[in-house]
């Protein structure tokens, strides 16, 4: 059973979308605008993502699926076929300008705009579930409205994305440990400790992934 979720705020969602749009505008479709300095840190986190699937000439013996939550244009996927990669993917974000990106490069893909709460995606549904960066940013919801709140939503993203997989999920998030994105009133972090304490609660096989770069950790949730 697919956990209650919390949803973005209508105000939310539209600073969300409009700081997007401003972004592409001034950057086009790199991932500068995503709010990655540069491509290599952007494919750094990728590595590490892709590091939960077995090897390429085992895991494409047959089909696979692969959702990508808050996929901006897509380049997880193309990070993905470089490394030989051949997944059945579908991306989501809530960003129209994002959306637009991804599918103007990559028109046979699926691409759907909206949150995660916006779709009615089966238990088990997707053989993997990725996200990367979509959670870096402190969010308003319904019920998340003060500093002791902060963190709901991204928790309740992490236990849907787990609900919604068959064989894993890999996510990365911004690490409070660092003094300055812990200083950034804008930016959402967490301690990696709490963060596995808190996946413990609903999955069994979780790992904790860092010393890759030193304001970011991943997470394992594997079935």
């Amino acid at each position: 059973m697919k956990p209650s979720f919390n949803k973005l705020s209508d105000k939310q969602r539209l600073r969300i979308q409009t700081r997007h749009r401003v972004s592409v505008e001034r950057y086009g479709y790199q991932p500068q605008a995503l709010y990655w300095s540069n491509r290599e840190i952007q494919e750094i986190r990728f590595q590490k993502l892709i590091e939960i699937l077995p090897p390429a000439n085992q895991i494409n013996h047959q089909a696979w699926s692969l959702l990508d939550v808050g996929c901006g244009f897509a380049d997880l996927l193309d990070y993905l076929k470089t490394n030989h990669y051949q997944p059945d993917y579908t991306g989501i974000d809530i960003s129209p300008e994002m959306v637009l990106g991804a599918k103007s490069m990559h028109p046979d893909l699926v691409i759907k705009e909206g949150e995660l709460s916006d779709f009615d995606f089966n238990c088990s549904q997707f053989d993997y579930v990725m996200l990367s960066g979509a959670l870096n940013e402190v969010v308003e919801t319904e019920v998340e409205g003060t500093h002791e709140q902060q963190g709901e939503y991204a928790k309740s993203v992490i236990k849907t994305m787990y609900s919604i997989s068959r064989k894993g999920v890999a996510f990365n998030l911004l690490d409070a440990r660092h003094e300055w994105v812990n200083s950034r009133y804008d930016l959402q972090s967490f301690l990696p400790n709490q963060i596995v304490s808190f996946c413990q609660g609903f999955a069994n096989r979780v790992e904790l992934v860092e010393g890759y770069l030193e304001n970011d950790f991943t997470i394992y949730l594997r079935k």
